[in-house]
């Protein structure tokens, strides 16, 4: 390489880097997510707010519905019912699983501002987490508390 090539050189790779550097800025947000992005953000972040130790981010759908149900079993009548026409209107053309019943209730609960309570009510379900669907359950309530 020349000498007198290396100015030139440097004036490219000072465009390329502030190209990337633009991309980037663009691209981050999209890497971040929000809500909507990523539907279970709120619950994710208020169990980690409140168990954190539990690891309850591993739950099975199955797991999770069961404390939804006991969840409902306790709730407020215009909690129960937005939960139900929750699921129902995003569910009906489900044909197996329980996540996104278990999404579109949770989703009810926040929009009812019931999330922490809703997040206290599962961290107190379980013991711990090992592993995905690897979940120790605690001893059931004689009763549900009511919200």
């Amino acid at each position: 390489m020349m000498p007198s090539s290396l100015p030139a050189l440097a004036i490219r790779i000072v465009r390329i880097v502030r190209i990337v550097a633009t991309a980037a800025a663009y691209a981050l947000p999209a890497f971040t997510g929000t809500a909507a992005d990523d539907p279970w953000r709120p619950y994710r972040i208020e169990i980690g707010r409140q168990c954190p130790a539990k690891h309850l981010e591993w739950l099975s759908p199955a797991d999770l519905r069961d404390v939804l149900e006991t969840y409902e079993a306790s709730a407020a009548p215009g909690t129960l019912a937005a939960m139900s026409v929750a699921e129902a209107g995003r569910c009906a053309t489900t044909m197996a699983g329980a996540t996104c019943g278990n999404l579109a209730e949770i989703d009810a609960v926040r929009s009812a501002r019931e999330l922490p309570a809703f997040a206290k009510s599962v961290c107190a379900a379980f013991v711990e987490c090992h592993g995905q669907s690897d979940c120790i359950a605690a001893e059931p309530p004689t009763t549900a508390p009511k919200h």
